[in-house]
This record gives structure tokens, sequence and C-alpha cells, in this order.
């Protein structure tokens, strides 16, 4: 595994990831009091990560909370859990508030985890950022090395076996509005692995697995669906899930 590809994996802030507490937040006040949107993180990210699409959605009128956890210590099971009651949490406090979500990377299969064991009534969108729906060649390389101090790299692999290739699907009743962007330099996931049926819209991003939240057009793109419910091709390539073949559980 060359060092190139163990950067793109996120890891280099592993250090400040695992100082952050398990559940810290960051809510930023807007005018469009009814919609909140939370941004999770990847594997060996932080919440720092979605500071860029959280700062563009304030503009949008839009409330954030960026939802932090220790990424490397714990299975992916753990983390959905803690975000679920977070989330139910939230509607309980808020129950006329509409929810969205947005994910980078294993961000994006805690959010899958949590869907198919929690009820959220008032989810409407998800956009996933590289999630590795299919799972990734990384992880599967890496695990031998670092597995003892990221149990979640089996569970992210493409092995057929793997947890994430065998994870329930939580969109195929087409329940909430699901967009999914790919990085076209991506060196974790294989191309077309990010893919998962009952999404509404998809499009790529010329860029990097590890930097993707930090794009102004991957930026563009979260607000866009989020505030329409689809991407835009004057910011990025966008089409309809009908053009892809999708191998999903």
């Amino acid at each position: 595994m060359s060092p190139n590809t163990f950067f793109h994996f996120r890891f280099q802030p592993f250090v400040i990831a695992n100082l952050l507490p398990s559940e810290e937040l960051s809510l930023e006040p807007s005018q469009k009091t009814q919609e909140l949107v939370v941004l999770i993180h990847g594997l060996g990210g932080t919440r720092i990560d979605m500071l860029p699409i959280a700062r563009k959605l304030k503009k949008s009128g839009f409330q954030t909370r960026r939802w932090g956890y220790r990424s490397l210590g714990n299975r992916i099971e753990t983390h959905a859990n803690r975000l679920g009651i977070f989330l139910q949490k939230i509607e309980a406090d808020h129950p006329n508030q509409k929810l969205h979500l947005v994910t980078h990377s294993m961000g994006g299969i805690i959010t899958r985890t949590m869907l198919s064991q929690f009820q959220l009534d008032n989810l409407e969108r998800v956009v996933m950022l590289a999630p590795p729906h299919q799972g990734s060649h990384a992880a599967r390389k890496l695990y031998p090395f670092f597995g003892w101090l990221t149990p979640s790299l089996k569970q992210l692999s493409d092995a057929p076996d793997s947890f994430v290739r065998n994870l329930p699907n939580p969109f195929e009743n087409n329940q909430f509005d699901f967009g999914i962007v790919e990085a076209k330099k991506d060196r974790v996931i294989e191309r077309g692995n990010v893919l998962l049926d009952g999404y509404r819209d998809y499009a790529e991003v010329h860029g990097h697995h590890g930097i993707l939240t930090w794009y102004s057009n991957t930026i563009q793109l979260v607000d866009n669906f989020l505030n329409h419910g689809r991407f835009n091709l004057s910011a990025a390539e966008s089409h309809p899930k009908q053009q892809h073949t999708i191998n999903a559980v």
C-alpha cells in the first residue's frame, strides 16, 4: 500500500479526531428555522471536514450541526446507534423541523446502518459524498496492517462477505430523496462502488476522496440538492439513476 493511498484514506488527522468527544456538536443558527442539516464526517476525519459545506448551507438559510465521533476505535454499528439516538432526540425536541443529512465516506455507511435500525419521521433528503456502498479496496488492503486500530476497515472492505456488502438498503422504498456524489480521482473506492439502489440523482466531481468536502463544486452540489432535490449540471456532471446498473444488496 503506497503512502499516497494511505493519505487519501483520511488517517492524517487521527490524533485530532480521537481528542474530540464522541458526539461533539456545532450549531450555527440561521433564518430557516424549520430545516436542519446534520453533517457527518468520514473515517479518520473530524467535524472540521464538514465546515465548508456547513458554511454554505448556513448562508442558504439552513440550520446545521456537525456530528463528531471517534472514528478509529469503534465498529460502524456503535457509531450508527449513537447517531440514531441523537437524531431521534432532535425529532422529539423539534417535531415540526425538517431534517436532512450530508455524509462523507464512512459517514454514509454509518447513516445507512442507522437508517436500517431507526425510524426518522422528519428526514427528507440525504446527500452522500463518496460513500463506499459496495466496499473499498483500500480498506481491504489496509486492514491486515491497521485492523488492530480501526476495526471498521474490515467492515468497509470490498470482499463479498464484508459488513457493507451485506448491509440492508434503507433507500429502496424511495422514502427519502437520496443523492450521491463521486470523486473522479478517488484512490480509496473503485469507480461505481459508491452506487446503491434508490438514489434520485448522481454527480461527479473532478477531485480526490479525502478532500471532497472542500471543493467548491461539491459544496454547490450539496446546496442544490438540499434546496431542489437534484444536482445542478452547471456545477458538475449530473445524470439520472437510470444510466447506471447497480449491484446492491
